[in-house]
């Protein structure tokens, strides 16, 4: 087929040249992340983070094919229909995230993984189909890919999900450039050329060690700065809140208390089982569409609410050193109470070990750690990277803590006093 081009800001030109992959592209199930921000309510602190998940999506895809044709040139085997099939889920692995991700999951229960396998492997869907045109066990091999349950060689599925994967090169490099941030910044060029593949493992030469140390810093950095940004998690406790008093409304049978509500989320809302159609329709011109009707809701909690999160009045956010005691707890109601406020949908305890993103700690690698081939042993060792890293050892030892308790400005002094007691 003849090459087509997408225009990239963070990777230049992306060529595709596949048409199975074309088509995947131009499918209804993908085109929807065109409609889905990267980082939910991140634009309310960054202006600049308006980027999709269809522009990460084709990053990672393009990610995949260069560290595939670098290993390729390296002599390790890979077949064509595996680079094929790779490419496919590296371009694949998000398309079942939903409205503002896993802050609308927290509300709905939906899961995104499980829709990651229904569109990728339900009869009804045309990505499905596209995948079983070119092979007829595609659907159901992509899916384990994504999943992570691929019995393939290892080495392909960690390119998608590991400590060192192409998803997290993407995301950290165009979510730094799009928040308008260098927290986020590493030498992709050197990191690619050192990825290597030792015992079916993904590794790094060791002469990646500085970029591996950059890379995982950035992910530190954009962890504290951009991804836990207390304005962004501000926004995305307000947009909870009016979700959850949404549904709270729908499923008492008060759903005339929204005033309006969008054929879309009608489901979602009542907590029916949606159809493949009904999850694709959906999307954030939807939610945001319904928190813009819903700030003259006759429920005068839910247009509050929607109001906040319109206009930008955020929650305050009062830092604390963990979770509150019963006693705490029950003060903060009372100071709610008093201010005017209903304490169920006004105030919220955010942890940071409760995020979407965290960074690397050796514990945590799980069965993945980053491994470095060391040439100046005889013979070459691989060796766990912290061991290697004197610079990461120093942050793998650092707990995760950071919680705020969000309340509304008008009540934030009365909720102060009330914790501190």
């Amino acid at each position: 087929m003849k090459e087509y081009i997408f225009r990239d800001p963070i990777h230049g030109n992306i060529a595709v040249k596949d048409e199975t992959i074309l088509r995947l592209i131009q499918s209804p199930e993908f085109q929807r992340l065109r409609r889905i921000r990267q980082l939910g309510t991140s634009f309310i602190s960054y202006p600049g983070a308006e980027h999709t998940r269809f522009a990460h999506s084709l990053g990672v895809y393009h990610l995949m094919g260069r560290v595939l044709r670098h290993l390729v040139e390296h002599r390790v085997e890979i077949g064509e229909e595996e680079q094929a099939m790779a490419r496919a889920a590296a371009l694949l692995h998000d398309i079942g995230h939903g409205p503002f991700s896993h802050l609308f999951e927290k509300v709905t229960g939906m899961n995104h993984e499980a829709w990651v396998a229904r569109i990728i492997t339900s009869p009804e869907s045309t990505v499905a189909h596209i995948l079983a045109e070119r092979d007829p066990a595609w659907p159901a091999r992509v899916a384990s890919f994504i999943r992570g349950v691929w019995e393939g060689r290892p080495f392909l599925k960690e390119l998608i999900a590991s400590q060192l994967d192409v998803d997290r090169m993407d995301y950290l490099l165009r979510d730094s450039r799009m928040c308008g941030v260098t927290y986020g910044q590493f030498d992709l060029e050197r990191l690619i050329q050192t990825v290597t593949v030792v015992d079916d493992h993904i590794a790094l030469t060791d002469k990646g060690i500085t970029s591996a140390e950059e890379f995982l810093l950035a992910r530190y950095f954009m962890y504290w700065n951009v991804y836990f940004h207390k304005a962004t998690r501000s926004s995305e406790v307000l947009l909870e809140l009016a979700l959850r008093r949404a549904v709270a409304l729908v499923r008492g049978g008060e759903q005339a208390a929204l005033g309006f509500l969008p054929p879309a989320l009608e489901p979602v809302l009542a907590g029916e089982e949606l159809s493949l159609d009904q999850y694709v329709a959906l999307d954030e011109t939807d939610v945001l569409y319904a928190i813009k009707r819903w700030t003259a809701a006759p429920d005068p909690v839910l247009a509050d609410l929607s109001g906040r999160f319109l206009h930008r009045r955020l929650f305050a956010g009062i830092r604390l050193d963990g979770g509150l005691d019963p006693e705490q707890e029950e003060g903060v109601r009372r100071a709610l109470r008093a201010a005017g406020f209903d304490p169920d949908y006004y105030y919220q305890i955010d942890r940071a070990a409760s995020a979407t993103y965290q960074y690397y700690v050796a514990q945590d690698a799980g069965p993945t750690p980053i491994k470095i081939l060391l040439s100046w042993t005889d013979p070459p060792e691989l060796r766990e990277m912290t061991e290697v890293s004197q610079v990461l050892r120093g942050i793998a030892t650092q707990p995760v803590s950071r919680s705020f308790l969000f309340v509304p400005r008008e009540a934030a002094e009365r909720v102060r006093a009330a914790v501190m007691r």
